[in-house]
């Protein structure tokens, strides 16, 4: 048990390494969707700080509203979550903030 305020990181390191990661480099910061397939889990983290973390079935529908056609079940591929990430940049910063940033996968 820890005290209030504490964070445990002892997993994090290995919890990333099973994450598949797409980015957009933006003029204000980079923006990324994490997505771990042991868990469902899709994280949307913008520099760095987390902005949305969606566990299954949400995460699962999350892809699928962006990723209609694809056939990716319920571990999405590299592509879908590029696709989830474009539209959390569109909902958030509008239609011109992907002509102005670089993708990045990991």
């Amino acid at each position: 048990m820890h005290a209030p305020g504490i964070v445990d990181t002892r997993g994090a390191t290995t919890m990333k390494a099973n994450a598949m990661t797409v980015s957009i480099d933006l003029p204000c910061g980079a923006v990324s969707a994490e997505f771990y397939p042991d868990t469902g889990r899709l994280r949307i983290l913008e520099r760095d700080v987390l902005r949305v973390e969606l566990f299954p079935p949400q995460s699962w529908f999350t892809v699928a509203s962006v990723a209609g056609n694809s056939r990716w079940g319920t571990r999405p591929r590299e592509s879908d979550l590029y696709l989830v990430l474009q539209s959390f940049v569109m909902q958030r910063f509008g239609m011109d903030a992907l002509g102005k940033g670089a993708a990045v996968a990991h």
